[in-house]
């Protein structure tokens, strides 16, 4: 449940951070997803004790909802995309990077910092070891050794090093003159990828093991990224489609995710994995292009947008509370217990959105608006 204070409104938030400056106009059909996204994560991770009591069938729900991390992955890279196909910045390409990676970095580090730091406090707040921690998380590389603690962090890895590179192909390399398809390329690289993962495994290894193997180093992992650059790259095409077209493509999509689910997760250690990714990031993209143009009502639009807009602070925090829960042994009835999990997340999201992330959105927004006016006394002189 989200807190009942009001939030302001920020600079509209991707599903794990987002691009977009203040003055950008919602869309509430991405706030949908992106509410859903993390919904479905803290579904999946939610206490243990809580999970268990469920009916089987809303267990089973349940333990689908790791699939918010590849939801999330084509929002974002569709919020990135916009950012990257727009005005480009006077200045050339320092300009353009530095906007980029200010834009991006003060969204996303800050807070990153923050709750790595509470991990490595855990040995003398907490008494219990900040397991595998090491400088690697400063530099996002944990996603390429063996995670057991801050595991979620695998997935921020992957969207650090794509905002690293994505500008560099985009204004360095002229990828913004690029045709379209030339996007979906390293879709089929992560592919293929994969399939050399696979074939490289021992034998014996367990469904999980197979399965984080496949999807956590980062360039295993760019389908659902590059499908949503894909997306912003033809955005004016498909915008331009009737109302019917747009939602037959999110029919299209629910079936395909639906489907994959259920052909490729029984066959993880096959070749399931292998191509889930990819089916997952078609699927999302056909419900982003159905999604992206609805309109919410107020009344519901306002729950959406508390549960969106600290999207990202749940998905860091959710793994020290979870496990507060379970070794405190807080129990009750699961829809409660469940309902209280919920609640303890966002709150405690909520307070570092105030503390941490909305002052980094002015700071950014300052340096900003200092780039621009050092450009414009640049101009002004060279005149």
């Amino acid at each position: 449940m989200a807190p009942s204070l009001p939030l302001p409104a920020p600079a509209s938030m991707d599903p794990l951070a987002s691009p977009e400056p203040a003055r950008t106009v919602r869309r509430d059909g991405l706030d949908v997803l992106r509410a859903v996204a993390i919904l479905s994560v803290l579904a999946f991770h939610a206490p243990a004790n809580a999970r268990e009591a469920l009916p089987a069938w809303v267990r089973a729900g349940f333990g689908q909802g790791w699939i918010g991390v590849d939801l999330f992955f084509v929002l974002s890279g569709y919020l990135i995309g916009r950012q990257v196909f727009g005005p480009e910045e006077p200045g050339g390409l320092g300009a353009n990077l530095r906007t980029f990676w200010t834009k991006r970095w003060m969204r996303t580090l800050p807070l990153y910092f923050i709750v790595l730091a509470a991990y490595a406090l855990k040995p003398w707040v907490f008494g219990t070891p900040f397991v595998g921690g090491g400088w690697h998380y400063a530099l996002f590389l944990q996603n390429f050794t063996d995670l057991r603690d801050f595991e979620q962090s695998w997935s921020l890895c992957v969207e650090e090093h794509f905002y690293l590179l994505l500008p560099l192909a985009a204004f360095g390399l002229g990828g913004r003159r690029w045709p379209a398809p030339a996007w979906l390329v390293p879709i089929a690289v992560s592919l293929l990828l994969r399939f050399f993962t696979r074939s490289t495994l021992p034998e014996g290894l367990d469904a999980s093991e197979v399965w984080v193997r496949l999807q956590w180093p980062t360039f295993q992992h760019l389908d659902g990224l590059c499908a949503g650059v894909f997306l912003a790259r033809t955005a004016p095409t498909w915008q331009r489609w009737p109302a019917r077209a747009r939602a037959l493509c999110g029919v299209l999509g629910l079936a395909t995710v639906v489907a994959m689910l259920g052909v490729c997760v029984p066959r993880l250690q096959q070749l399931g994995g292998v191509w889930l990714i990819t089916g997952l990031a078609v699927g999302f993209s056909g419900l982003l292009v159905a999604m992206e143009s609805l309109r919410l009502p107020t009344a519901v639009r306002w729950p959406v947008y508390q549960v969106s807009a600290l999207s990202y602070g749940a998905y860091l925090w959710f793994g020290p509370i979870v496990r507060a829960f379970e070794r405190r042994g807080i129990a009750g009835p699961p829809a409660l217990t469940l309902l209280a999990f919920l609640a303890a997340t966002l709150a405690v999201s909520w307070v570092t959105y105030q503390a941490v992330e909305q002052p980094c959105l002015r700071l950014r927004d300052r340096l900003l608006a200092r780039f621009k006016e050092a450009r414009r006394s640049v101009t002004a002189l060279g005149g």
